[in-house]
């Protein structure tokens, strides 16, 4: 009997071959982030006994200066095939929580996979389960031979989305994420963010998001 492809590999059949490798990537860690409580997230390239930033969505230099010390840090644990997992910030500040998760193949480690949160303890058992299939997919990706673009034509994968992508855009789509998972509570936003509830409403201001998307009286969800 012909075995019926899960969602994931319904995922990776859809954009895999339709697309360059660091789009599949970036398309994967969105999926990650929307899987997850995520604020942002990177794939890795390893090169040498470093990384090479490969695909991101988010990454700020906070991110970049966590994801290479926790690989330096976890070494042994990653090259063994697991996760690492840090649920709270470290006493030094960063990210409030974050994941490392190694990608392999055929049973070499190839790149990581690097997930944080502003949210304390964002993963769950079932999330960390989540993460490591995508491997496969990742995989794949950093496999695929790289897509050369004819002389003159504009940056491709990751560095178009850099290049578009400015300090602004970044900070406004963690503020807006935020802000949908804590049902537009304009308090516990400024909470997680640890600036008053005068700084979110500025900030919208600034990023022209409508005052009446702020939602009132709308009761909070159960935890």
């Amino acid at each position: 009997m012909k075995k019926t492809p899960d969602l994931i590999d319904q995922f990776t059949n859809l954009v895999l071959g339709a697309d360059e490798p660091q789009r599949l990537a970036e398309r994967t860690v969105e999926i990650i982030l929307t899987l997850t409580h995520g604020r942002s997230a990177a794939v890795f390239r390893i090169e040498g006994s470093g990384l090479a930033l490969f695909a991101s969505r988010g990454v700020d230099q906070a991110a970049l200066d966590a994801a290479h010390a926790d690989w330096k840090a976890q070494a042994a644990t990653l090259a063994g095939g697991e996760m690492f997992y840090a649920p709270t910030a470290a006493a030094g500040g960063g990210p409030e929580a974050r994941a490392v998760v190694p990608i392999r193949n055929d049973g070499m480690m190839v790149g990581v996979l690097y997930v944080d949160s502003a949210v304390p303890h964002f993963l769950d058992a079932g999330d960390c389960r989540r993460l490591l299939k995508f491997n496969g997919i990742l995989a794949r990706a950093l496999d695929a031979p790289p897509t050369v673009a004819p002389a003159g034509d504009r940056p491709r994968g990751w560095e178009r989305y850099l290049e578009r992508t400015s300090v602004d855009d970044m900070e406004r789509e963690r503020l807006l994420l935020l802000l949908e998972r804590n049902e537009w509570n304009i308090a516990r936003v400024a909470r997680l963010m640890q600036v008053t509830r005068r700084t979110i409403y500025l900030r919208l201001a600034r990023y022209g998001v409508p005052r009446e998307r702020v939602r009132k009286g709308r009761p909070a969800v159960a935890r």
